[in-house]
């Protein structure tokens, strides 16, 4: 089966490749400096203000109670000159010109209007403002009434939405995707009808394991998700760097999440949880592969290719369905790592990716990507060897090849990390009319969970969160929600049906698929990974690297006894 994921070389495009820390531009330091003398030049503008009002009035007083005033200072890295005190006028200009956090109003317009620059350091205390809590007498114990205390530390708790249980750390970055090539045979969705069309988008890249202390080059499944703003309302992508997953039917997937979660008695990461699910699953076995490849350890967001997975459905004009994978393709060079260099980053620059993307844009070059589609005719799902609704299958490019849409353009970092990045919500079934749910088991029960979860992380009125709002600010209902499977049949016996499914030959054709450097390796790490393992799945899991490609197997074999 010919298929573009296994050569694993990105396409060359508009921007440099990606070189991690050494990548031109300003560096975190140097950004913080600028931040550090906005927030010094304002301060010195409420500090002359403030000047002028004090030499009016003491003007006017009697002598005697005129008293020198301390001059106003800052902290050694923040000093400035303060600027001559001329007149009150020229005070009151300063106090115009004062920096502010953004308004909701500004936050809903970030997709049409470039952000002011804003100061990342800690708001300062306004003057008056009470800086101790009401007691009862100087040394006497805190009154519970005591709303400004109550409502400061409340609002402190719930300043941040609850975590996410999967894809917790998370960068993001706003732009625009532009259609190059009408989709207008395939399907009527709005944005896809013309060449030239452009609207607003917003993405998030993340790692689906771990907290947001983790690494960003360890050994994880990464996601990209795209929400585009189209006119009609909102369309929601939900990617992965991995084009397979670990499970074909929603009811495992719990179970495929646990395995890779930290072990419940003790908080640990362990990895034997994995694969003693790959024993009980051979299904995971295609997806094990890709993850302790190279492919598994990335430092680049900016050069990450990433894929549906699940299989959707695209409906034109005159009715006719056609099944669909989308596929986020990069401009920039990736770059795999082993996992000697991912453990050696990890150590030195744990936010690498996060930080190259960050000073890419600040720098003023962007992230880019081309949207591809591989279409299919769901008769065809009579005739192939494999179920193409199977999330742990690829489908052939040669039969099905990369068909572009557009281009996704993100040169416009985010100006507020809480609105912007950790507020969006994103749902498989936040579609338009021209896109449907398939009939992909995985699918079908993520469409029925994102959107509880998102509720129990920010609310029920989570798309009402300016990030999530309509282009046109209509008020969402569940009216709004776009039908899947309109005046399709229905027939079957309703019963649970196992899929009788070849686990092995994917992963193999994969193995295969590699370079001789990127086979040692995958064969080291995967031995570096069952050493911790019981003997009996050892035993199971290298009968199923058999069943996949017997090379694989004497190769494991190999590293394993090597290591022991």
């Amino acid at each position: 089966m010919t298929n573009g994921w296994y050569q694993l070389k990105p396409e060359s495009g508009r921007n440099p490749p990606g070189k991690g820390p050494e990548l031109p531009g300003p560096s975190t330091e140097r950004f913080y400096q600028e931040m550090k003398e906005v927030y010094a030049r304002a301060i010195s503008g409420k500090a002359a203000a403030r000047t002028a009002e004090d030499t009016q009035e003491t003007a006017a007083a009697p002598a005697e109670e005129t008293a020198e005033q301390p001059p106003i200072s800052l902290p050694e890295e923040e000093a400035e000159p303060s600027p001559p005190n001329t007149s009150s006028s020229h005070a009151a200009e300063n106090q115009k010109t004062e920096k502010r956090p953004p308004t909701m109003h500004e936050i809903e317009r970030s997709f049409t209007e470039k952000p002011r620059a804003h100061s990342p350091l800690p708001r300062a205390a306004e003057e008056g403002e009470p800086s101790s809590s009401l007691t009862a007498g100087e040394g006497g114990p805190v009154l519970l009434q005591d709303m400004l205390l109550q409502e400061t530390l409340k609002s402190f708790l719930y300043e941040r939405p609850a975590g996410r249980i999967l894809h917790a750390k998370g960068f993001g970055a706003l732009g625009y995707f532009l259609t190059e090539q009408p989709m207008q045979p395939f399907t009527t969705l709005s944005f896809l009808q013309t060449a030239g069309r452009r609207i607003p988008a917003a993405a998030r890249f993340s790692l689906a394991l771990g907290g947001p202390g983790t690494p960003d080059t360890s050994r994880n499944l990464r996601g990209f998700s795209v929400k585009f703003y189209a006119d009609d309302g909102n369309f929601d992508l939900l990617c992965t760097h991995i084009p397979v997953f670990m499970v074909r039917d929603a009811l495992r997937f719990p179970e495929a999440v646990r395995c890779l979660s930290p072990a419940p008695e003790s908080g640990l990461n362990d990895g034997r949880r994995f694969w003693e699910f790959v024993a009980r699953r051979p299904e995971a076995l295609h997806f094990a592969l890709w993850l302790y490849s190279d492919y598994g350890t990335l430092k680049s967001f900016r050069g990450l290719r990433a894929c549906s997975v699940n299989t959707y459905i695209w409906r034109n004009a005159k009715g006719e369905r056609r099944y669909v994978k989308y596929h986020l393709l990069p401009a920039a060079e990736g770059g795999c790592l082993s996992r000697q260099e991912a453990a050696h980053l990890a150590g030195t620059d744990p936010d690498i990716a996060g930080r190259e993307l960050y000073e890419t844009i600040a720098a003023g070059m962007s992230a880019e990507y081309t949207l591809c589609v591989q279409l299919m005719d769901p008769a065809d799902r009579q005739t192939l060897p494999y179920d193409p609704l199977d999330c742990t299958r690829l489908w052939d490019e040669k039969r099905y090849p990369l068909l572009p849409v557009g281009r996704l353009v993100l040169d416009r970092n985010p100006f507020d990390y809480r609105q912007q990045v950790e507020n969006i919500a994103f749902s498989p079934a936040n579609l338009l009319p021209g896109a449907e749910l398939s009939e992909d088991r995985l699918l079908q029960g993520r469409a029925a969970l994102y959107w509880d979860a998102q509720r129990l992380r920010l609310g029920a009125d989570f798309r009402e969160l300016p990030i999530n709002c309509r282009r046109n600010r209509a008020r969402w209902s569940p009216a709004s929600l776009n039908t899947s499977g309109l005046q399709q049949p229905l027939c079957g016996q309703i019963g649970r049906f196992s899929e009788n499914s070849d686990d092995f030959t994917p992963a193999g054709e994969y193995f295969r698929s590699l370079s001789e450097i990127e086979r040692e390796h995958l064969a080291e790490n995967l031995a570096d990974g069952l050493l911790p393992v019981k003997p009996e799945i050892q035993s199971i899991l290298l009968r199923y690297f058999e069943a996949a490609d017997s090379t694989l197997a004497e190769a494991v074999r190999g590293c394993l006894s090597d290591a022991r």
